[in-house]
């Protein structure tokens, strides 16, 4: 068993992390390096906190499955056409809708109020999902998908979930190191040359496939580059993002601070089509979506189709339309409410991946800088999630936030509670309402 330890300090923040990746693993490039930069990692085996709550049944509103590849030959779900799953939700006119179980009580109709008050003073536009143990709190949708031809959101539209892709991405790479494809201490170099750059900097030698998932890389964020915003709209491929940032210099030594950057999951993504041989897309659905049963959930190579809640920044401020190759594997992701929570539900029920990688997920990696990872309360991040606590009871999320939509996943896994808030307008202030909703959630 590895020894857990805090490595130095540098930028106000402490890297902790989980080390090697346990006996037997096969280490498919390089040699694992002991004591790298003065660091130990904590056992894949420990965690911290119990998470014991296994799935129960539970009847969630799903709409019909497209069949078909998940990128731009399907469309997970098309809203104009009506079925008996969404009956409920095909009323034209509604501009907000609330549903939730009986027995939420209190809880439910405090939801209600709180969800309704933000519809009618213009500050949610999008859907709401809220379970605790299998049982449906509240299902709300507000304002408008698309309005130019004032098509309302409802409860299973399909939003773009940017950044919460990278919980997503995270469970990949973790699920093949399971498999011995490759090291979480791993060099990224010998997986990304030579089918995704010639030659690897020598600022990048020791930077490991974990420190890509954890931010603490040093590799500059793509998304503040100049170069990177002026072609923000065209379909591109990993290659040419990664052109953009391969040459410049760190901000950091690797593994000696925090700094959130989409860089790293790019080459995430890159690593785990280098050593699986297919697209992220394809190792996305046999990995999670299809096992999951996570129908409308999926990477889009290309422009969207209708189908899709459009994004703004503002109401009436429509943003820039994208296509999932932008930041691939680091935001490419589309969703619903009823399969964020389903993804959700599936680390507690263990289905997602055996019970010590669920653990590793969840422990923390790096210590958050002051003020928390993105400025958002938190002490940690671990692969994908922010690390937090909400009156006591442990706390997983992450936050999306690109281009003209909000998203924010929040599970907290001792209490079985799953609050997902979907948005298309960036400006919403989905982690607030998201975290209101569990502070709710935790009062039942």
């Amino acid at each position: 068993m590895d020894t857990p330890a805090i490595a130095a300090s540098a930028g106000g923040a402490v890297v902790i992390g989980v080390g090697g990746d346990g006996p037997g693993q096969n280490r498919a490039h390089g040699r694992h390096r002991a004591g790298h930069r003065g660091k130990q990692w904590q056992s894949d085996h420990e965690r911290e906190g119990q998470h014991q709550n296994l799935l129960r049944d539970v009847s969630l509103v799903l709409t019909p499955a497209q069949k078909g590849e998940t990128d731009s030959r399907a469309l997970p779900y098309d809203w104009q056409k009506t079925d008996a799953s969404a009956s409920d939700y095909n009323d034209q006119n509604v501009t907000s809708q609330f549903t939730s179980d009986p027995q939420g009580g209190q809880t439910s109709e405090a939801m209600r109020t709180y969800l309704q008050d933000l519809a009618a003073n213009n500050k949610f536009t999008g859907s709401v999902l809220v379970m605790r143990r299998g049982k449906v709190l509240a299902r709300f949708a507000s304002g408008e998908a698309d309005e130019k031809n004032g098509i309302p959101n409802r409860p299973d539209t399909v939003y773009r979930v940017m950044s919460v892709t990278k919980q997503f991405t995270s469970m990949i790479v973790l699920k093949l190191r399971d498999r011995g494809l490759l090291n979480l201490d791993d060099p990224i170099c010998p997986y990304l040359v030579p089918s995704y750059i010639s030659a690897c900097p020598t600022a990048w030698l020791p930077i490991t496939v974990r420190e890509t998932l954890i931010h603490t890389s040093g590799i500059p964020n793509i998304e503040t580059l100049p170069s990177y915003l002026a072609n923000i709209t065209r379909p591109t491929t990993p290659q040419k993002l990664i052109q953009q940032f391969v040459n410049l210099p760190l901000d950091f030594p690797p593994g000696t601070s925090w700094k959130y950057t989409n860089s790293g999951y790019v080459l995430a993504g890159a690593i785990i089509q280098a050593v699986t041989h297919k697209p992220y897309g394809t190792v996305l659905r046999e990995e999670i979506t299809g096992p999951l049963h996570l129908k409308h959930t999926g990477y889009s190579r290309s422009y969207p189709p209708d189908g899709y809640a459009k994004g703004y920044y503002t109401v009436g401020s429509p943003a820039p339309r994208l296509n999932g190759s932008e930041l691939f594997s680091a935001t490419g992701l589309y969703s619903t409410v009823d399969d964020i929570a389903r993804w959700d539900r599936a680390f507690g029920s263990y289905q997602v991946a055996p019970p010590a990688t669920v653990q590793l997920a969840f422990t923390p990696q790096a210590a958050c800088p002051s003020g928390g990872c993105l400025n958002l309360p938190s002490s940690a991040y671990a692969f994908g999630w922010l690390v937090d606590q909400l009156q006591g009871h442990p706390l997983r999320y992450h936050p999306g936030l690109f281009q003209g939509y909000a998203a924010s996943n929040m599970y907290l896994p001792n209490d079985d509670i799953q609050v997902v808030v979907l948005s298309n307008v960036q400006a919403t202030d989905t982690n607030g309402i998201a975290r209101r909703l569990a502070t709710l959630a935790l009062d039942l």
